[in-house]
């Protein structure tokens, strides 16, 4: 499985959070695992279904009148483990215990 940060930009001269609201809309519909924050939405699937999300979100963005979509995409596909958004987390976490 992938971990992912996605971030969209619409330039629309406006506010982004109804496309940002959108996204979400797009990976719920798309049954993929996210965590929002202030900055990006984190995801976890394969690379294609990642691929595939962004296309759709950008699509969405297109419908919604925004005459110019941008993202910025970035991914950690590991074969070697099985990771998650949370277990990436609690290895941070616990490499702070650590003196």
């Amino acid at each position: 499985m992938a971990t992912a940060s996605i971030t969209v930009g619409a330039n629309t001269g406006g506010g982004v959070r109804e496309y940002v609201a959108a996204a979400l809309d797009v990976l719920d519909q798309m049954g993929i695992h996210y965590e929002l924050t202030a900055m990006a939405t984190n995801v976890e699937s394969d690379v294609q279904t990642i691929c595939d999300a962004l296309a759709a979100i950008h699509k969405r963005c297109h419908e919604l009148g925004a005459p110019r979509v941008e993202s910025l995409l970035k991914i950690d596909d590991r074969i070697d483990v099985v990771q998650t958004l949370e277990s990436k987390l609690s290895h941070v976490i616990e490499a702070r215990k650590t003196p």
